[in-house]
């Protein structure tokens, strides 16, 4: 189902892949639950990538896109250093973050 989940572009997160004959019943609903090890609550802002997910807290949500923008920014500037064909070592001690 992996290839098929790919394609539809629906994203789920997991530490490992296993065999399921899909013997699933719903437990509760409306309640935390702790998913590798970090706690989501109802109605808690997600982000997830390749790299994993983290809780949001509604109080900066406003203010993530900006500083998205901004890291995004500020990391820019040195990946294009490190291929430009100026890079050197000795010019990498150097460059601002």
């Amino acid at each position: 189902d992996l290839d098929e989940a790919r394609a539809m572009g629906f994203h789920f997160f997991a530490s490992h892949v296993i065999p399921s004959h899909a013997y699933e019943h719903i437990v509760d609903f409306g309640k935390p639950v702790r998913v590798g090890g970090l706690t989501v609550h109802p109605g808690d802002l997600l982000h997830a990538d390749q790299h994993g997910v983290t809780v949001i807290p509604h109080e900066i949500a406003a203010e993530v896109a900006a500083a998205a923008r901004e890291v995004e920014k500020n990391e820019r500037v040195i990946i294009n250093f490190f291929r430009s064909p100026d890079f050197s070592p000795e010019k990498a001690i150097d460059i601002e973050h």
